[in-house]
């Protein structure tokens, strides 16, 4: 085991990735994992730790993920989806041969990115200073800006072709929910215990 590097990733974690991580589960991690978790848990800040659950079986897994988000296969879910794949569209990334746009919007992004970055100093700085709505705005510039770039720097995906990723580039899961029987029901009409 590098200690060294596991010592840096949880550093780097704790530092400048906790508030994106709702939860980690891992599932069904093998009994190594939980002997390597023991060395590792104490090294994490606790409200890190805590984000991080461990599941041994399906039941305990439905406890973290409704079933209705797990897939029939493997997990005993009731998403009844299955994989299938669409081939890219004729012309679907034609925006990225425009190089001028794609320039034009690339030094759009970098002044804003410096008008945050600034305001971000500024904050830091100034124990005191009270963040305007400038710095809330400029980030939901970026956001927007980011939405208008993409096609001029990035392909359009398999995500996109299935409609999870919009044209505002934000996912829109859908889940194919399969009806579970109720042994008590039978046509409708309950059945005498």
């Amino acid at each position: 085991m590098d200690w060294a590097f596991v010592r840096l990733f949880v550093q780097c974690f704790e530092s400048y990735y906790p508030e994106f991580l709702g939860v980690c589960v891992i599932h069904r991690a093998p009994v190594l994992f939980w002997d390597l978790w023991r060395f590792i848990q104490p090294l994490l800040d606790p409200s890190v730790a805590s984000r991080f659950v461990f599941t041994r079986n399906n039941a305990e897994l439905h406890r973290v993920i409704p079933r209705e988000s797990l897939p029939i296969v493997h997990y005993d879910g009731l998403d009844n989806w299955t994989y299938q794949y669409v081939p890219p569209r004729e012309g679907e990334n034609i925006h990225m041969q425009d190089t001028a746009t794609k320039e034009r919007l690339l030094t759009e992004r970098r002044v804003l990115e410096e008008r945050f970055d600034a305001a971000t100093r500024a904050w830091m700085k100034d124990p005191g200073y009270q963040p305007s709505n400038d710095r809330d705005q400029i980030a939901a510039a970026l956001g927007e800006q980011y939405v208008r770039m993409s096609p001029y720097t990035r392909a359009r995906t398999l995500y996109h072709r299935m409609g999870v990723l919009g044209n505002d580039e934000r996912p829109h899961w859908t889940y194919d929910i399969k009806q579970e029987s109720h042994p008590q029901q039978d046509n409708g009409m309950e059945l005498d215990s």
